[in-house]
């Protein structure tokens, strides 16, 4: 007997190359059986998922969810668990001087499974969204005050292996000396680097395979994925043949259909689709993760395509392929049952601008570690 049964569902899992109908028992919190037909009287919790999609629980590589500590954090179980995501990645909100305040508070609390990405900053973004505050501490507030301690920065990483899975380099500190320090600190970690999709080429000399850059499709300026001309900066085909992750990181102003489009013309796709969720952005142009998988679909990706970017690939960059972002037997028992609709939907990004999709991804069920969550 099986403590969940997701029966009579379309199965998308990519890191399994699956997509056809098949049904997921879930014992223990962990993957027990995927077969075509499980009989419904082998489950002692039945989710009918006929007519719906099933994969393996989302997961949303950039986000911020250091809920209650830092302003500009949502709550990761109502804006990422209860929207299908089970697996979230902190990205670089905290620094080391309150990191164990987070996990203690936040990541042990939390249903969702919470990584993090350590900010190079010892402070992190605890000033983010109060420049004003900051204005009467500091002559320029639109900086943050770079206080570094590679030190003690190193010793929270080595004791939270489990939890921090790398460096991150926000744009705000600046170039040097805070991308050098955050390049510095992985290496001696041995940790990947997230870094903002700003002050290009230069940021992308300083990164090595299985690092991060995000915002790729943001439109702020010139120093990004494209040159004044439209074009791809060549450094960019150079940064992915070594191996480099190109990430979504959505967010309030890092999301452009035009770089996107423009992009995905010259062959650039995204490897990880992300939110970069918080305060300012989660009731809209965001959301959640759902919903920017669908502003891809719209965009042309395939739905194998979009999914295999919040499952498989995330998962591969946290070193936890086939772990989690997988349903095959053994792994986490996380899933999610998506609604794929049809008719006419409003989609905006970062600049105000909308395009109209005729399909969205409307999670209806989400089961974490074999916990069934209803949604509707």
């Amino acid at each position: 007997m099986y403590d969940v049964l997701l029966k009579d569902g379309l199965l998308i899992d990519p890191y399994q190359g699956i997509q056809e109908k098949m049904d997921v028992a879930i014992s223990g919190g962990k993957v027990a059986a995927l077969e075509p037909h499980i009989s419904a009287s082998e489950g002692r919790r039945l989710v009918d998922a006929s007519g719906q999609i099933v994969t393996p629980g989302l997961i949303d590589l950039h986000a911020h969810v250091c809920h209650g500590i830092t302003y500009l954090s949502v709550d990761p179980e109502a804006s990422c668990l209860l929207r299908g995501s089970t697996t979230v990645v902190d990205a670089g909100t905290i620094g080391e001087l309150l990191f164990e305040g987070f996990r203690r508070f936040i990541i042990n609390a939390s249903r969702p499974r919470i990584y993090a990405f350590l900010n190079v900053g010892s402070l992190g973004l605890i000033y983010y969204f109060r420049k004003q505050e900051w204005a009467k501490l500091i002559p320029e507030p639109s900086m943050t005050p770079l206080f570094v301690n590679l030190e003690d920065a190193a010793r929270v990483i080595e004791a939270n292996r489990d939890t921090i899975v790398g460096i991150k380099w926000h744009s705000t500190y600046g170039l040097d000396p805070a991308l050098r320090l955050a390049r510095e600190l992985a290496d001696r970690t041995g940790s990947i680097l997230m870094c903002e999709n700003h002050h290009q080429p230069n940021v992308l000399k300083q990164m090595k395979p299985g690092d991060v850059v995000t915002h790729i499709f943001h439109g702020l300026h010139t120093q990004g994925l494209l040159d004044e001309d439209g074009k791809v900066r060549p450094e960019f085909h150079e940064a992915i043949k070594r191996g480099i992750v190109l990430d979504v990181g959505h967010g309030v102003a890092s999301f452009s259909w035009e770089v996107a489009e423009k992009a995905m013309e010259q062959g650039i796709k995204p490897d990880t689709i992300s939110t970069d969720l918080h305060i300012r952005n989660v009731n809209g142009p965001v959301f959640d993760l759902p919903t920017t998988l669908s502003k891809f679909l719209l965009l042309g990706l395939t739905l194998e395509e979009v999914i295999r970017a919040a499952t498989a690939k995330p998962a591969e960059v946290l070193g936890k392929a086939g772990i989690i972002g997988t349903l095959k037997p053994g792994a986490e028992g996380d899933a999610v049952v998506l609604r794929l609709e049809e008719g006419h939907f409003s989609f905006m990004d970062t600049k105000g601008v909308q395009r109209i999709g005729k399909t969205r991804l409307v999670p209806t069920v989400t089961v974490r570690g074999g916990e069934v969550i209803p949604l509707r």
